[in-house]
């Protein structure tokens, strides 16, 4: 017996213009003609969902939350529950904190790390036995490594006490991380349940937190995420998801400034554009209608910058002074789901000495990143970039303070101001196989590195 095969649009089109006609000519009884007609509607319908289920992007953390006394919460999650802006709700969101260990340390002569020393002074490859959370302290670098990663690459946070936790990665690799400087260990979690609406659970109250895919058609979330294109002028162009001010990310969240008639309060589902005029914004809303805004953080010299998630980049964040101007547009395929997230691998490479030596293998960058999901530091002048390794093609050292970093996408971008783009780099390990030493390669030493 054949499978049913459900007609598709064009079919569908075809046979309601063919049973019109058919009425027309009074070939077709009222019955059938009715039949036909809740056939080709349920058609109609069913190809609608189908088409909005596949545009929909779950671009929302989601997973389960396990408590102490074994109760779970599944839904969407919010990373800090406070009313600063500051929780993450997002995949393409930066979970911060701090290494407790540097594995790749211990591959150093004593001579060597006697003049890293000098100079002012995570886990690793699972195809190499480095030892996992290593104790191994950091002693010798210039300042504590940081551990950097969008929740997209998470597979679970287990709280281990007040200011640390376990995080494995979909790879399978763990690390202790400390919360350092940052605020994402330690917090309260939302939770969206399904029957309870946001459960908040604080840190000590916390087994394990499991991230996943959300299921298709799931919308129970935070909030819509504002997608568009920021214009900054000769520093570039960036498209992604958008978090105005450092804070608003939600379609739903207000604008705030006044005109001539006083205060407005502008949810960003309206507006299409908004563009730096002097000491404010011309704002066009999707309705056509126009305003000048001033007098808020959100619409002048006080605004704390725009940041953009752009998938081929990563994070980038544009200080007001560059800032152009913002197309928001409803272009999902800016989002990045949890699936969009690839298990990451260890990051190869090619390192070429400014003696033309030439060296290929697993690549510690700055004696410290390993993985592909781990992120680049540097600023373009006041335009700050977080990239993921994954996203870059090459990095050229220029001078002391600056390297030219090429992206898969095409995009050359001139970098400072962060080790890892100037001389505090500590250097690379490169392991050119998996049971000899790793060759260590010191940053004034390198002419380029090349990635796969």
């Amino acid at each position: 017996m054949k499978a049913l095969v459900w007609p598709d649009k064009l079919q569908i089109r075809q046979l309601a213009c063919y049973v019109c006609s058919m009425q027309k000519q009074n070939h077709i009884s009222q019955n059938m003609m009715r039949k036909i007609l809740l056939f080709v509607g349920i058609g109609i319908g069913l190809l609608i969902i189908a088409n909005e289920s596949k545009a929909q992007k779950n671009v929302s953390i989601y997973g389960k939350v396990t408590t102490i006394s074994g109760d779970e919460y599944t839904g969407a999650i919010r990373w800090g529950t406070d009313n600063s802006g500051k929780a993450e709700v997002f995949w393409v969101e930066l979970f911060n904190g701090t290494k407790t260990s540097n594995d790749f340390m211990r591959f150093l002569s004593k001579a060597e790390i006697n003049e890293l020393s000098k100079e002012d002074e995570g886990n690793s490859w699972l195809s190499l036995d480095l030892g996992v959370l290593s104790i191994w302290e950091d002693k010798f670098s210039r300042s504590q490594h940081e551990f950097k990663s969008r929740f997209g690459d998470i597979k679970s946070i287990e709280p281990m006490r007040k200011d640390r936790a376990r995080v494995t990665l979909k790879n399978g690799a763990a690390l202790e991380i400390k919360s350092g400087n940052s605020e994402d260990i330690g917090r309260t979690i939302g939770v969206m349940d399904f029957e309870l609406g946001e459960v908040k659970l604080s840190w000590s109250r916390i087994e394990k937190v499991e991230f996943m895919a959300a299921p298709q058609g799931f919308d129970e979330t935070f909030g819509r995420p504002i997608y568009g294109i920021v214009n900054a002028g000769r520093k570039g162009t960036f498209k992604g998801m958008i978090e105005w001010d450092s804070d608003e990310r939600f379609m739903e969240e207000i604008l705030d400034g006044k005109d001539r008639d006083g205060d407005k309060k502008v949810p960003f589902r309206s507006i299409r554009t908004i563009e730096k005029n002097r000491n404010g914004v011309d704002l066009t809303l999707r309705s056509g209608r126009t305003m000048f805004l001033t007098g808020s953080n959100d619409v002048n010299s006080e605004n704390r910058g725009i940041i953009i998630h752009d998938p081929e980049v990563g994070q980038v964040k544009v200080s007001w002074r560059d800032f152009m101007d913002l197309e928001i547009n409803d272009d999902v395929n800016l989002g990045m789901s949890y699936d969009d997230f690839p298990i990451s691998k260890g990051i190869n490479a090619t390192v070429v000495t400014i003696e033309g030596d030439e060296y290929t293998g697993l690549l510690a960058f700055d004696l410290d990143e390993a993985w592909e999901f781990e992120v680049l530091d540097g600023n373009d002048d006041r335009v700050e970039y977080q990239i993921p390794f994954r996203n870059i093609k090459s990095i050229i050292p220029k001078n002391y303070n600056y390297s030219t970093v090429e992206l898969k996408n095409g995009e050359s971008l001139l970098l400072g101001d962060h080790r890892d783009v100037s001389s505090d780099n500590a250097g690379v390990l490169v392991f050119v196989s998996k049971s000899g030493d790793p060759e260590y390669i010191r940053w004034s030493k390198i002419d380029e590195i090349i990635f796969d």
